[in-house]
């Protein structure tokens, strides 16, 4: 499988780069579109719930008996058709449904995501596979990245308060089998589950999944966070690699993820990642990134009472433009703003001695 989170992936898209490289604006090629903030599940490490987590600030709610940090706040199917609409008349090319919350908690996920695949955009879901769409549905997707975090069900239990693994288990055997999406499982790295991350992987590949993605825990502790265990946890590495062939492999995101942490601070004013991408909340505001989503810092628009086209046409070039990357405490994108900032030079040097 080639690498599926490639930083020079916008190197793809040439068009764009030139128009970027001229001063003028794109329309994003992707839109992480969140339309549910309520989870049914309670995971320690999540980014918007943990008292650690890097997008906390707008994302709890008072609901007049008391706040809560996991609101029952959703986009009605009405509005994500409009949406739905306006990527596709504007040129966006991919959806990708995710948190937030949990996408399958939404009454109407099935009709969205079939509006949005009838309107030709190309479809990714991002699920803890509690629930499942329909298999004309899933079948049609390009991918789907199931978060279990575990390598077993006393663990899984513990991190994600649920008892629903044997449920998880069963659904990702159905979605491991369905032809179509790329399948893939989701282990975020934290001191409760490191040591079963070799056991995770094994448990994926038998599963039949694709590949399974190995993240990092980006939290406020930054990388004092893995004081004692980094160690423990490259050596876990090493090991699954072994299972790696040629219908399953692992994407090690955690060295990049850690790599960043060390960076902290975008050494460049130029976010190349806002362009290419738009990230929706459930609550309908647009963020610059999932980085600084549900922050006054990432907000950069208010869709609750305007089109998204609107908004992309009007308010979105002077919010883009003005922006100095550099104002931001933290970045998980460093790689990808150094690839295309590369390619959005006028004239970088040498380009002739490949």
């Amino acid at each position: 499988m080639m690498e599926i989170y490639s930083a020079l992936k916008a190197a793809w898209h040439t068009t764009d780069i030139a128009k970027l490289r001229a001063g003028q604006g794109i329309v994003p090629h992707q839109v992480y579109l969140v339309i549910s903030d309520l989870c049914n599940q309670d995971c320690s490490f999540c980014t918007h719930r943990s008292s650690a987590g890097w997008a906390t600030e707008q994302f709890g709610e008072d609901t007049g008996k008391g706040f809560t940090m996991n609101p029952n706040r959703k986009i009605s199917k009405e509005k994500c058709f409009e949406l739905l609409d306006d990527f596709a008349e504007l040129g966006v090319k991919a959806i990708q449904f995710t948190g937030g919350g949990e996408p399958t908690v939404h009454p109407d996920l099935e009709s969205i995501v079939r509006y949005a695949l009838d309107k030709k955009l190309q479809v990714g879901l991002v699920t803890n596979a509690t629930r499942l769409l329909s298999s004309r549905t899933l079948e049609q997707l390009s991918w789907v990245r199931v978060s279990i975090d575990a390598g077993n069900r006393r663990t899984y239990e513990a991190m994600r308060k649920s008892k629903l693994w044997d449920k998880v288990i069963a659904n990702v055997d159905v979605l491991a089998r369905i032809s179509g999406p790329i399948v893939g499982a989701n282990f975020v790295t934290t001191k409760e589950n490191y040591k079963e991350l070799v056991q995770f992987c094994i448990l994926a590949k038998t599963l039949g999944v694709r590949y399974v993605k190995i993240a990092a825990n980006l939290t406020t502790e930054g990388l004092s966070y893995y004081d004692g265990i980094l160690g423990k946890i490259m050596k876990q590495m090493a090991e699954a690699q072994r299972l790696v062939d040629g219908s399953f492999t692992i994407a090690n995101v955690f060295e990049r993820r850690l790599e960043d942490l060390r960076i902290g601070r975008p050494v460049h004013a130029f976010c190349g990642q806002q362009r290419f991408t738009t990230y929706i909340g459930g609550d309908l505001k647009v963020y610059r990134c999932c980085n600084t989503a549900y922050t006054h810092h990432g907000e950069i628009g208010d869709l609750r009472e305007q089109r998204y086209r609107d908004w992309l046409t009007h308010e979105a070039p002077k919010n883009l433009d003005s922006f100095d990357a550099r104002t931001c405490s933290h970045c998980q994108f460093h790689e990808k703003n150094e690839a295309i900032a590369y390619l959005v030079q006028s004239e970088p040097a040498h380009v002739e001695f490949v």
